[in-house]
């Protein structure tokens, strides 16, 4: 008698959600083959961008085509980078990305609850510790055995796309304020107007300016307003060359910080051919450099700054990749001491950073986090200002 054979199918692999495993499989794969896709698309966007911009149309329209696609394109790959995240967050790791476009006036609002004041390097240092994805590895200038002054707080701010510490040394007699950052994006680096517009004619103190653009933390810019000499670019575009007799610093959309000294650049387009090359969104002019290519500069004469006075003094220093340094130098307390530009010049040296630059002093020199100034501006009274470059968190804001 013939028995009939009964098949024994073994039940498909489960993934943990519940699914067969050969179908997370098939997901996965979907959805890294359409990431990839759309990442090939968006090359070609950015190619035709560059393609229409050498067009015969007029520059500014020609450049505003450009932006406007170029952000558009970089909107859809972080749509579609977050997606994956999110998508496959249980499976595979993948580092969300965050980036401000480049022509929005208002900065995503910071996180109040990430601030913090304290007078405990290990609470800074645990901040740091948390923040050990964003630095990638990168060795801080601050640290814990740092001599500060006597009685003055460090403040912070960290997120997943920022990390700004602040602290005071004295030196040389005077009172040195120095502040941190590390940023995600380049896109986080920024340049605020007072009245959003090249030649408002409105002056506002540095502290609005920061508290307008949400800013994370901010320093005073080049006081554009004040004299009508040096080069400025905004939003990509030349506002004034006169830079001739200054050196000039460009701030690219990578968040680098390239400078040129006075003379290098002259005409139109050689400016705008430099802005092309090197993907500049904005430069200011003031100056002198200070360091270049990690070397110490001497500066011998300069028509701004009162280089050889005794000045409170600011800069703006770049140690690697989105890795910066703000500096001012003023008095505060038992430290009376301002200075020459070349002792401003050594003290940032001493950082070890790999460029710094000169931003406009005196009453102007002003660094702002948390919407209120950090260092002792002179005479303890904000002067109203052109402009501020500053720094700000790329997290969406909730809700």
């Amino acid at each position: 008698m013939n028995e009939t054979k009964r098949s024994h199918s073994r039940p498909a692999p489960q993934a943990s959600g519940g699914l067969p495993l050969g179908m997370t499989l098939l997901t996965i794969a979907l959805i890294l083959v359409s990431v990839l896709c759309l990442r090939w698309l968006l090359f070609s966007i950015h190619s035709d961008a560059t393609v229409r911009k050498q067009q015969s149309t007029p520059t500014g329209i020609a450049q505003a085509e450009k932006t406007g696609k170029v952000d558009f394109a970089s909107k859809l790959e972080i749509y579609a980078n977050n997606s994956a995240s999110d998508a496959l967050s249980d499976l595979v790791y993948i580092k969300k990305i965050y980036k401000i476009p480049e022509n929005d006036l208002v900065a995503p609002k910071p996180d109040e609850s990430k601030y913090g004041v304290t007078d405990d390097p290990d609470e800074v240092q645990a901040v740091v510790d948390a923040a050990s994805e964003l630095l990638e590895g990168r060795e801080l200038i601050w640290n814990k055995n740092i001599v500060r002054m006597e009685n003055t707080d460090m403040r912070y701010y960290r997120d997943d796309t920022i990390l700004a510490i602040t602290w005071k040394e004295g030196i040389g007699g005077g009172a040195v304020t120095f502040a941190e950052v590390v940023i995600a994006d380049g896109s986080q680096l920024r340049r605020a107007l007072s009245g959003n517009s090249f030649g408002s004619g409105i002056r506002m103190k540095a502290t609005e300016m920061a508290a307008a653009a949400n800013a994370v933390i901010a320093i005073n810019g080049d006081f554009y307003d004040n004299r009508q000499i040096g080069l400025s670019v905004y939003q990509r575009q030349i506002c004034r060359n006169r830079g001739v007799a200054l050196d000039s610093c460009f701030f690219t959309a990578s968040g680098d910080m390239l400078m040129t000294h006075h003379g290098e650049l002259v005409t139109d387009e050689d400016v705008q051919k430099y802005i092309e090359e090197n993907d500049v969104v904005f430069a200011i002019s003031f100056g002198p450099i200070l360091v270049e290519n990690g070397e110490l500069q001497t500066i011998y004469n300069y028509p701004v700054g009162e280089i050889e006075s005794n000045y409170s003094r600011a800069a703006i220093a770049q140690k690697g990749e989105r890795h910066y340094l703000l500096m001012t130098i003023g008095q505060e307390g038992n430290y009376s001491q301002r200075c020459q530009i070349n002792m401003a010049a050594q003290i940032i040296y001493s950082k070890g950073v790999d460029s710094a630059y000169a931003l406009d002093g005196g009453q102007t020199a002003t660094m702002v986090m948390q919407n209120q100034t950090v260092n002792r501006v002179d005479w303890d009274e904000e002067r109203t200002m052109s402009d501020i470059i500053y720094f700000a968190t790329a997290m969406p804001e909730e809700g």
